[in-house]
């Protein structure tokens, strides 16, 4: 340990004694190279090119640059002032004490450029064609509208009434304000953007939160930084709420959710619907008395799917009881006047959008539905399409029952039937009408909204073909079931089923004849119609 301790301080000593040396070479070498310099500048002044040099060391000369262009003058004396700085950090070597003043420094030097007419007028050029590719470039981003300029004084009145009415509470009349001057705007403007950060404002003051988060989610990406700043904000504000409504307040939301989204996407939810565990009370007459009522509740109809096999069972009166069958059909023809004002509501002229935003109208998102599938319990209406292609063929008619009650007639052992040809859009059909027979063709049409078959140029032969024109106002049976306006309510591949078309008034009362259920003809039927 103690020759360790000697070694160490022998090696201290050694670079102890080392310094001064290295510190003494440097100094040699600055001594050096500021004898070299002075050397290079005493030849400099004693060349022949620079006769015309003063010999006094505050003179001047003009020296050009090789870079920029330009010429600047060198201070020799300023350059001959010369110090070594103590501190070695920032170099030990000699260098002017003024730099800036010693080599022309702080002075703007120019290239000395000389421009012609031709190019001022070409460098202009280029400054108007930038020019306009920016305008044309903030016109199609939306930033410069032409019509909020045009409009300017309509849109700002609307944002002070939309501002007061938001102050006073009155935030139907903001949105009505504001709505009306949104077809002039863009959301990328300064103006524009204003005006759509209120109207959102004001729809979610109102309630109308699928509609302001539409057009926040429009501002988000908005060139203006203040107007898409705010509207992240503020539909940030919507989504915490809407989280906080419907996913914080479950316990253990994580977990349920996940198994809540199964529920949803396989249908679990709602598969009592799809089985025969309710009943379609909707359906059941409760004007009668309690017996009558007892009657019908022991008959009652669950649910479409029921319904059909009610009505393909119900061939003889020994089959299925007539009370079902009424049920059956009334259900059906609840399903098909539900069905139908819906498809209608959905096809009525939609009014024109107020709000507009970049050219799209701002539209009221509906509830979504439970369920976007049809279920075994749904009711197809099917399209004029559908119904061309299911009803081409014969039908032999099974059935005429009454609107209520239990009035079923059964027509299987009758010969009965009806054709319709798609192709050329006639029909034949052939019944009794008590002991005559009645034949006839002609044209047919079925009305694509109301599924209503209408017939024209109507040939007629047989025993009957006098009363149908003479009592053609008070027909019954088969007769009836072609010849009076009958509207389609359900056709497949094996039923027809139609109703009287009458006025609404009439239908609460006891209507005789009103459903006629026709059955897809087959084999040995066929037969006998040819």
């Amino acid at each position: 340990a103690v020759e360790r301790v000697l070694e160490a301080k022998r090696k201290v000593e050694t670079v102890v004694e080392s310094k001064p040396r290295i510190v003494d070479e440097m100094e040699e070498l600055a001594k050096q190279m500021e004898a070299e310099k002075m050397q290079k500048l005493q030849q400099v002044q004693s060349n022949s090119y620079l006769g015309d040099l003063k010999t006094d060391n505050s003179s001047t000369v003009e020296k050009m640059t090789s870079g920029v262009g330009g010429s600047w003058a060198e201070d020799v004396k300023s350059k001959n002032e010369i110090y070594r700085p103590a501190n070695g950090g920032w170099g030990y070597f000699p260098r002017p004490k003024d730099i800036s003043k010693a080599y022309g420094g702080g002075r703007k030097i120019g290239a000395d450029v000389e421009t012609t007419y031709e190019d001022e007028l070409r460098k202009q050029k280029a400054i108007e064609e930038t020019r306009e590719k920016l305008k044309r470039y903030r016109e199609k981003v939306g930033i410069e509208v032409q019509s909020e300029k045009d409009h300017a004084d309509e849109i700002e009145e609307a944002l002070a009434i939309g501002q007061r009415a938001m102050q006073r509470g009155v935030y139907g009349a903001a949105v009505s304000a504001l709505e009306k001057v949104t077809k002039w705007c863009s959301t990328n403007s300064k103006v524009g953007g204003q005006v759509f950060l209120e109207l959102a404002m004001a729809y979610e003051a109102v309630g109308r939160t699928n509609e302001a988060i539409q057009v926040y989610t429009a501002l988000s990406t908005s060139r203006m930084e203040d107007i898409k700043f705010n509207a992240k904000r503020l539909l940030l504000g919507i989504e915490a709420m809407q989280f906080m409504r419907e996913e914080a307040k479950i316990e253990a939301f994580s977990r349920k959710k996940v198994s809540q989204t199964f529920i949803d996407t396989t249908g679990l939810g709602n598969i009592a619907e799809n089985f025969d565990v309710r009943y379609n009370t909707a359906y059941i007459d409760l004007d009668r008395k309690s017996g009558y009522y007892r009657k019908l509740t022991e008959s009652v109809v669950r649910s479409i799917r029921e319904a059909r096999q009610i009505l393909l069972a119900a061939t003889d009166s020994s089959e299925v009881e007539r009370t079902k069958v009424i049920q059956a059909l009334r259900s059906i023809d609840r399903s098909f006047s539900n069905s139908l004002e819906e498809e209608i509501k959905r096809k009525e002229p939609k009014p024109e959008p107020i709000a507009i935003m970049n050219g799209v109208p701002i539209v009221s998102a509906e509830e979504e539905r439970k369920s976007t599938t049809l279920g075994l319990d749904s009711f197809n209406l099917g399209d004029i399409s559908q119904i061309m292609e299911n009803i081409e063929g014969a039908w032999k008619l099974q059935l005429i029952a009454d609107n209520k009650g239990d009035g079923v007639n059964f027509f299987n052992k009758t010969l009965a039937w009806q054709n319709f040809d798609i192709g050329g859009m006639r029909y034949k059909a052939s019944g009794p009408y008590g002991f005559l027979s009645l034949s006839q063709s002609g044209t047919f049409n079925i009305d694509q909204e109301q599924r209503i078959i209408t017939r024209s140029e109507v040939e007629k032969d047989g025993s009957a073909s006098f009363f149908l024109d003479v009592y053609s106002s008070s027909l019954t049976g088969p007769i009836a079931a072609v010849n009076l306006q009958q509207q389609i309510i359900s056709v497949d591949s094996e039923l027809l089923v139609t109703r009287k078309v009458l006025p609404k008034e009439k239908l609460g009362d006891t209507v005789r004849g009103y459903f006629s259920v026709w059955r897809r003809a087959q084999g040995p039927f066929l037969e006998q119609m040819s």
